[in-house]
């Protein structure tokens, strides 16, 4: 078929397209929680619970020497995406052993919330990266370099 000759098309698939559009907001929703988890690595959230007992925002933010309001939003977050339990009852949270497992330095070389700080860098290239294709602007980027950033 030359780029000329129309496709034929095929009726339109409600069903396939909402799957799509489920599978689409999965992926976005999973990269806002990676950026999240990325905040946990390395504002050292997920090591300072890993080490505590069921604790409040207020306790952890303390224990962590962060900012209170911040801390409770991304607990919310952590809540909210499987990745921490809450006890509304006494309103703490806690870091599964099964998931501290794989979230803490202490997990290395298994910690993966390490992997989850990509996201957030090549975000921070992709202007870098959308310039490489077009063809009125060709050069190098070495996008390594730019995101050479190791929280480990």
């Amino acid at each position: 078929m030359s780029a000329t000759q129309v496709r034929e098309k095929k009726p339109f698939d409600q069903e396939k397209s909402e799957a799509f559009a489920e599978k689409i907001l999965g992926l976005t929703n999973g990269a806002a929680l990676s950026l999240m988890m990325s905040i946990g690595h390395r504002t050292g959230l997920f090591d300072t619970l890993s080490k505590s007992e069921p604790s409040t925002s207020s306790d952890l933010a303390q224990a962590a020497g962060l900012n209170e309001r911040y801390v409770r939003e991304w607990l919310g977050a952590m809540v909210t995406g499987g990745i921490m339990d809450y006890e509304p009852n006494n309103a703490t949270y806690s870091l599964p052993a099964e998931h501290s497992a794989w979230l803490t330095r202490e997990a290395s070389p298994n910690n993966l919330a390490v992997t989850t700080q990509f996201v957030s860098m090549l975000g921070s290239v992709e202007d870098e990266i959308i310039a490489c294709f077009s063809k009125w602007r060709r050069r190098s980027v070495f996008i390594l370099s730019a995101i050479s950033r190791s929280d480990g």
